[in-house]
């Protein structure tokens, strides 16, 4: 193990020194031929950004912040043009959608969800473990993934101490805690709610084609891919980590206990239901008239004037990091198209490789299903979106096909803890190995590309989404 860290380690070390090369190549040098003086500039920004995204030197949020510095005082942008890019209305849904989180949170509707949906289920530990997954996937569709997990982390922790199950040696147990992480994972994709990535990649699309996917449409081109890896995952999760008991009474007692305790539900929770049912349905059917974003603001708003939130109860629940790193993001990717160094790269790319349209969005979401297994989610598609853009308007990609085929792969990380916050919570429990995980998570990294294919090329036509202009 300490071999392992060593060599990761190194791995970092090496990342961070290309990336400070390459940031020095691009600044200091003439531009390469075809790249002008901002562009080069530009990209030596982005990949410095990339190297300190990977290796997570400083927090992601700092390099954000640092990268949208960079941009202004190396001329690449004005400074007024850059920073207004932080302003940008996906920034403001994330902060309304985290503050209707914190709410749900704050009040325990979200906790009294999660034990009905699990109530649901019958005694046998198999029922149990779609319980848990489930309400993980459909909590995640309503809330930010990471804050569905540590909601549903104490009750998959009570329902394994109340049925003695051991670390590292039940396997009933690291089955439990893995459908936890899995199920917030793919349910994150559902909707704009369940991780800012889906977001960020909107907004970069809204930027260079002033094209947009609505809340419900994301959900209509999506949906069957969640429905049909939960399927598959839930399965593959039953084969490999096969509960060694019979019956899980004993917990399912524990759980109604615990509804029985919480008693009716009271008036903060009544309010709160009412303001997220409206919420919800301006989403879905007035987001032509009203943007996503002014409503999540509206909602956040309402919480407070309602009382059912306080100033202290938000700033403690709101990580601010996210959404300096999301900000940030926004604008050194949007530096890297505006100058043309994009397409610049997508250029020495395509020049040496032949492509097709197919082979291309195979080889991206591969890359980025991967890549977001070692760095952030928001990172990997901050990364990604702009270079996908690039190459795929030389082969003349639908950029909405586009976006989302970066976004969806960016979301299902299922191996390793650093990949996304589900991930790390439920590793945090002590119940499985990492290697025990990984296993089994890269054979649902592979069957979900595969799905996501599918669905672009026979379900997205039929409604009206084409993979090419």
């Amino acid at each position: 193990m300490k071999r392992r860290i060593k060599h990761y380690q190194a791995i970092k070390k090496l990342i961070l020194a290309a990336g400070i090369l390459f940031f020095l190549g691009f600044v200091i040098l003439p531009p390469p031929e075809g790249l002008s003086v901002a562009g080069a500039r530009a990209f030596g920004v982005f990949s410095l950004c990339i190297a300190l995204w990977v290796t997570n030197y400083i927090p992601l949020a700092i390099t954000s912040l640092l990268g949208m510095s960079l941009v202004p005082l190396l001329g690449v942008q004005e400074a007024g043009d850059a920073f207004s890019l932080f302003g940008d209305r996906a920034v403001f849904f994330i902060l309304g959608a985290l503050m209707l989180a914190a709410a749900i949170y704050k009040t325990g509707l979200g906790a009294r969800i999660a034990y009905m949906l699990l109530l649901r289920f019958d005694k046998t530990p198999k029922r149990i473990i779609l319980g848990v997954m489930l309400s993980a996937a459909v909590l995640s569709c309503i809330m930010p993934e990471h804050a569905v997990a540590a909601m549903l982390f104490p009750i998959v922790l009570e329902i394994a101490h109340s049925l003695g199950l051991k670390p590292k040696e039940s396997i009933f147990g690291k089955g439990l805690f893995i459908a936890l992480a899995w199920g917030a994972i793919i349910g994150g994709i559902t909707t704009y709610l369940g991780g800012a990535r889906n977001l960020l990649a909107v907004s970069l699309l809204e930027r260079k084609y002033d094209l947009s996917i609505g809340f419900f449409e994301w959900i209509g081109y999506v949906i069957p891919i969640p429905v049909v890896i939960l399927f598959i995952s839930y399965f593959v999760l039953i084969k490999f980590f096969k509960p060694e008991l019979t019956s899980t009474e004993v917990a399912y007692n524990s759980l109604q206990q615990k509804v029985s305790l919480m008693g009716p539900p009271g008036k903060e929770e009544l309010k709160l239901s009412l303001v997220l049912v409206t919420v919800i349905a301006v989403w879905l059917f007035f987001s032509g008239l009203v943007h996503i974003s002014v409503t999540a603001l509206l909602g956040g708003v309402a919480v407070f004037l309602i009382k059912v939130i306080n100033w202290q109860d938000m700033v403690g629940y709101i990580n601010w990091g996210v959404i300096l790193m999301y900000g940030g993001a926004i604008v050194v990717a949007t530096a890297i198209t505006n100058t043309g160094a994009t397409e610049w790269f997508a250029g020495q790319v395509l020049g040496n490789i032949i492509l097709t349209p197919l082979t291309f969005i195979l080889l991206i979401a591969l890359f980025t299903v991967f890549l977001t297994e070692g760095i952030s989610n928001v990172a990997a598609v901050a990364i990604m979106i702009p270079l996908a853009f690039s190459i795929g308007d030389v082969l003349a990609i639908n950029p909405l096909a586009m976006t989302m085929l970066v976004a969806l792969p960016g979301g299902l990380a299922f191996c390793l803890p650093m990949g996304t916050p589900p991930n790390a919570i439920a590793f945090s429990s002590g119940f499985y190995r990492i290697s025990e995980v990984a296993r089994v998570g890269i054979i649902l990294n592979f069957i979900s590309i595969l799905v996501i294919l599918l669905v672009a090329l026979f379900y997205w036509p039929l409604v009206g989404l084409t993979l090419t202009l």
